[in-house]
C-alpha cells in the first residue's frame, strides 16, 4: 500500500487520538492521585498517539524507524487489549469500569475515540503497511515491562486514593488474583502482537 495512504490514515488517527486526549483532559475532570493516567485508556493513547507522532516523522524522513517499531510494538496490542476487555464488560456491566455513584457517560464520538478507532488504526498500520516489521523477543519483554509498570502504578495509585481507578480490580480477593490478571493481559497482549 501506499505511503501517502499510509500517512493519510496514521495522521488521520493522531487527530482522533489528540480529540480524545483533549476531551478528557478539559472536559472531564479527574481528582485522585494520578489524575487521568490512573487509566490504561489513557496510557495507551498517549503511547499510540506517540507512536502516530514517530510514524509521521518517519514516513516523511525515512528516520526513526526503531523508535517506531518499539512504540508499536507496545501500542498495537495494549490498544487491542483495551477494546477487547473494554467493549465486552461495557456491555456486561459499565459498573465493573466506573466507580458507583460516579456521574460518567462519554459521548460515543469519545468513547469510540478512546476505545476503538485507535485500535484499528494501529492495526491496520501494523499489518497493512509495516510487511518490512521485524518481530523480536525485546518486543515480548517489552510488554511485560509495560504490563509490570502499569501494575505498580496501579497498586500506588490504590494506595495512595483508597479505590481503584477500575472498579473491577476491586473484585480480586488479593493481589495475587490481581497480578495473575495482569500476566494474563500481558500474555493476551504478546498474543496479539504474534499473530498480527
Amino acid at each position: 500500500m501506499s505511503k501517502g495512504l499510509n500517512l493519510l490514515l496514521v495522521t488521520a488517527g493522531l487527530f482522533v487520538n489528540l480529540y480524545g486526549l483533549y476531551s478528557i483532559q478539559f472536559g472531564i475532570s479527574m481528582v485522585g492521585y494520578g489524575g487521568h493516567f490512573q487509566f490504561l485508556t489513557i496510557i495507551g493513547l498517549l503511547v499510540a498517539s506517540l507512536s502516530s507522532i514517530v510514524r509521521i516523522i518517519n514516513l516523511l524522513t525515512g528516520h526513526l524507524k526503531v523508535v517506531y517499531e518499539s512504540l508499536t510494538a507496545i501500542a498495537t496490542p495494549v490498544e487491542g487489549l483495551i477494546s477487547v476487555l473494554y467493549w465486552p464488560i461495557v456491555l456486561y456491566d459499565r459498573g465493573m469500569l466506573i466507580p458507583k455513584g460516579t456521574v460518567f457517560g462519554l459521548p460515543l464520538k469519545l468513547d469510540l475515540s478512546l476505545h476503538l478507532i485507535p485500535t484499528i488504526v494501529c492495526w491496520i498500520d501494523f499489518m497493512g503497511f509495516n510487511r518490512g516489521f521485524k518481530r523480536a523477543p525485546v518486543h515480548i519483554i517489552s510488554i511485560y515491562v509495560f504490563t509490570l509498570l502499569y501494575y505498580f502504578w496501579v497498586n500506588k495509585c490504590h494506595e495512595h486514593n483508597g479505590y481503584w481507578p477500575y472498579p473491577l480490580l476491586g473484585l480480586f480477593k488479593n493481589d495475587a488474583q490481581r497480578g495473575a490478571f495482569f500476566v494474563f493481559c500481558a500474555w493476551v497482549c504478546s498474543l496479539l502482537y504474534k499473530i498480527s
